[in-house]
């Protein structure tokens, strides 16, 4: 055996190592619950059959780096056709794989937290496209309903800011080939909406937070007077008042990179108690409030206490 068939031999073992690597670093994330930290519970079939086909590519790479048929590697007309490329480039290819590997074994998955909402600013679905003169209904109508406008949003907003954070693991910032937001299903929000006016409570739940936050944000005025229960992080935005906070989770369409910031206005007497990224559970009464001239739903806060970050921090779009 020549000197380039021993490497390359090296090189498809490698190879074979690091999809062994990325399938052990995937089920590890998954045996830990950690996986939902990174992608929407509704993603993780695509999970399962990636760690099925990567365990097998690097099975099967590990296996015929130590074929000795050549015949796998090389053509049998006695010639030598391989163009060993320059060691240190190939350091660098194999260098860009390893490290996530070993990143994601040896650091602990960062929760995404109210410095990335520093970045993108407070938005409440009644406040987007503020550059328009339509009403704030007309716009939050204008942005769900139209995929392509939300994508963009997205892209040149939530995305950038998450991948300029410090505070973020390394995780793919790009959404999976053929993946497509979902448009918000009209009868379902208006069912939502009649059970939450009927309701002597408003709970905020894992499963409805995110339906339930846009709802409330499109029609405040008709929820003024209603009691409400929910769960989430202190935020701030420079011009709050000392009272003012933001009750926020992020919440994830498919995975990290499209996460949005939802969140209600609440005021308490004593709010610089509580920190930005305190997890709290509050209970009050919600009203509306005038924030950079737009009305905006807000909760009076009868009754707040501390509480730890909940297992799965993030909600996900579920209909």
């Amino acid at each position: 055996m020549n000197h380039h068939q021993s490497h390359h031999r090296f090189q498809v073992y490698i190879r074979g190592i690091i999809l062994i690597g990325f399938t052990l670093l995937m089920l590890k994330l998954l045996l830990t619950g950690d996986m939902v930290n990174f992608i929407a519970p509704k993603m993780m079939p695509f999970i399962y059959f990636a760690i099925v086909v990567f365990l097998i590519l690097g099975v099967v790479q590990i296996w015929r780096s130590g074929s000795k048929k050549q015949a796998d590697l090389y053509c049998d007309c006695g010639v030598d056709h391989s163009q060993p490329s320059s060691p240190f480039r190939t350091f660098f290819v194999y260098l860009l794989f390893i490290i996530p590997i070993i990143t994601g074994f040896l650091f602990p998955e960062v929760v995404l937290d109210s410095s990335v909402v520093a970045k993108r600013g407070f938005k409440s679905f009644s406040t987007v496209g503020t550059e328009s003169t339509e009403t704030g209904t007309e716009k939050a109508e204008a942005y769900l309903n139209d995929p392509e406008a939300y994508m963009k949003e997205l892209d040149e907003s939530v995305g950038d800011k998450v991948a300029e954070s410090s505070n973020i693991p390394d995780v793919p910032l790009e959404h999976p080939e053929g993946f497509e937001i979902q448009e918000r299903p009209e009868e379902f929000y208006a069912q939502l909406e009649k059970e939450m006016l009927e309701m002597e409570t408003i709970k905020f739940t894992e499963d409805n937070y995110i339906a339930m936050t846009t709802i409330i944000d499109q029609n405040p005025e008709k929820f003024v007077g209603k009691k409400v229960e929910i769960l989430g992080f202190v935020f701030r935005e420079h011009d709050f008042e000392d009272n003012q906070f933001v009750i926020a989770r992020f919440g994830l369409s498919c995975c990290v990179a499209d996460a949005s910031v939802f969140g209600t206005l609440a005021s308490y007497p004593d709010a610089q108690k509580f920190g930005d990224d305190q997890w709290v559970k509050l209970s009050g009464t919600l009203t509306t409030a005038n924030y950079q001239d737009w009305t905006l739903p807000s909760i009076d806060v009868s009754s707040i206490e501390a509480v730890d970050q909940p297992e799965t921090p993030y909600v996900y779009e579920s209909y």
